[in-house]
């Protein structure tokens, strides 16, 4: 899934409520929450749109909170004007209620630079394909980037980077379905590396 080039609409009130919420944390967290604030450096869990801001800023290099915006509404608002309709059914079986600053964005940014790639790296996946900030890390991303080593692709993290959508599939479901196609039609293992990195 890649966000529709030069969409421009205003955010509904969902995604707007979404800027407006208080964050998750307690009295004692609050005062080792991290941010520009200064306050510590131990995270708070946090649903606040400056807070999401902030950890995008921080962990992943966006720093365009216009990137924030269109990122959030796209994980969040079932009617997301940045979505091509014929998409949108398959992103809403990975839409959350709310965007969480330690459960989604942190533990995805903190495997992505585990692999090598850099801020701008991690900025590019996360802008064009919204929807790695709520993959979980164990379960999709981490079977993904062995299944594609195994496939044969030296430098992961420049595939993905290169073709976002890569992200979006399943080594167990979908990507080995592509791959053994491939393979059936006579795909040289490097045939199959440059058909990933430019035909998905």
């Amino acid at each position: 899934m890649e966000v529709k080039a030069g969409a421009a609409r205003s955010l509904d009130s969902s995604t707007r409520s979404i800027m407006n919420r208080r964050p998750g944390c307690d009295a004692n967290s609050l005062r080792g929450r991290r941010g520009r604030t200064g306050w510590g450096s131990r995270p708070c869990r946090s649903t606040r749109f400056e807070d999401l801001a902030s950890t995008f800023a921080d962990e992943c290099g966006i720093v365009n909170n216009r990137e924030v915006e269109i990122i959030v509404d796209v994980l969040t608002n079932p009617a997301s004007g940045f979505v091509d309709r014929k998409l949108a059914k398959n992103l809403a079986s990975i839409q959350v209620r709310e965007l969480d600053t330690e459960e989604h964005i942190r533990p995805v940014a903190a495997y992505l630079r585990e692999l090598g790639a850099t801020r701008e790296q991690i900025r590019r996946m996360m802008v064009v394909h919204p929807p790695v900030c709520v993959y979980d890390v164990e379960d999709h991303l981490r079977p993904l980037v062995a299944y594609l080593g195994e496939v044969g692709v030296g430098d992961v993290v420049e595939v993905l980077t290169s073709r976002p959508s890569l992200l979006g599939l399943r080594s167990d479901k979908n990507l080995t379905k592509i791959v053994e196609w491939l393979q059936a039609d006579g795909y040289s293992k490097e045939e199959i590396v440059e058909y990933l990195r430019k035909s998905l």
